[in-house]
């Protein structure tokens, strides 16, 4: 009954991630969001491979969004189950710093693995997985005669109105990387006006986009990928805005308990291997962070980001946004 009251407690936890492993032996407990952790996600597609690699089973817990885990974390009880947590970005990983062990098991040689882009990248506890860039994917029949946006402040004209969809900020990371990419170019008041809404999660928004709701949503540059893999690559583009696109680097943190789980060791080597992360490009449609990984063919009809955005990222930064965002929307009702 404490398991089950902890389970339903933790805003976002999905019922399939409350159910105890009843393997034998020793187990690895792995939070995720939603897209990794789900039915047909990337874990769960390569448990049983860990497992019979390893001889350690895995114990999947999943949220909505990326940034409930940092609640789910607090909470002692359900934080003793989690050894390692998977698709932290850089963000959040700053601000859970304090939950991960400072061994960065030297003797993997991670740094020397990772893309020379990404080898500065690793922290004590935290590694690296996966990266892409992010923009507004959008449905070409929608825009006939109608030219997609090319900077931000394109995103107000009375064209756009209610024609994009974005993340909440307070649960999403894709949507926190929006909210501080394009802070100094607009005011949340202003395009409080413009957005159609504000989804959950990414997984909740690319599946309204889907469903037609919108012609545009926020999400990764690698949709188009994903896009050309159903044969459907003439029929989605994407705003490459002149003032570049924000990069997303997540990775996976290493949970501080009282004694590192012995599994910890062997699923990172796992994830080290170039064909568990072509899975990765596969499934999450993100590139992986590794060398020697070759990429499915779709990959080749993505755009290469031709300039990253330079913006504020840090802590204190998105913790001011934070603080302000619901009000400011509040302003933009009036």
């Amino acid at each position: 009954m404490k398991w089950l009251f902890l389970c339903l407690a933790a805003a976002g936890l999905t019922l399939a991630g409350c159910t105890r492993s009843k393997d034998a032996g020793p187990s690895l407990g792995i939070l995720s969001y939603s897209s990794l952790g789900s039915s047909g996600g990337f874990l769960p597609g390569v448990a049983e491979r860990f497992k019979q690699q390893s001889g350690c089973s895995l114990r999947l817990e999943s949220t909505l969004g990326a940034t409930q885990m940092v609640s789910l974390l607090s909470d002692r009880g359900l934080r003793g189950t989690i050894d390692v947590v998977m698709g932290v970005d850089e963000l959040l990983q700053e601000r859970l710093k304090g939950e991960w062990v400072q061994d960065e098991f030297p003797e993997l040689k991670l740094r020397e693995s990772l893309l020379p882009l990404l080898s500065d990248r690793v922290r004590p506890g935290w590694i690296p997985i996966d990266y892409g860039a992010l923009t507004f994917i959008y449905r070409k029949s929608a825009w006939k005669g109608v030219v997609p946006p090319r900077a931000l402040r394109d995103l107000l004209r009375p064209e756009f109105r209610k024609k994009f969809i974005l993340q909440d900020p307070r649960a999403s990371s894709p949507g926190m990387l929006f909210f501080l990419f394009s802070q100094d170019s607009l005011k949340i008041p202003e395009l409080r006006n413009s957005w159609l809404t504000l989804a959950p999660s990414w997984d909740s928004s690319y599946q309204m986009f889907l469903s037609g709701d919108a012609p545009m949503v926020w999400s990764y540059l690698s949709s188009l990928a994903y896009h050309a893999s159903k044969g459907e690559g003439d029929e989605y583009g994407a705003v490459m805005f002149e003032e570049g696109l924000p990069l997303q680097v997540e990775g996976m943190g290493i949970v501080r308990q009282e004694r590192v789980n012995p599994c910890v060791r062997k699923w990172i080597e796992f994830m080290m291997d170039p064909q568990v992360l072509r899975e990765i490009a596969e499934k999450q449609w993100m590139w992986p962070a590794f060398k020697g990984v070759v990429l499915p063919r779709f990959f080749d009809r993505v755009p290469g980001v031709q300039k990253s955005a330079k913006f504020r990222m840090d802590v204190k930064t998105l913790d001011d946004l934070l603080s302000r965002f619901g009000k400011e929307i509040r302003d933009g009702d009036r």
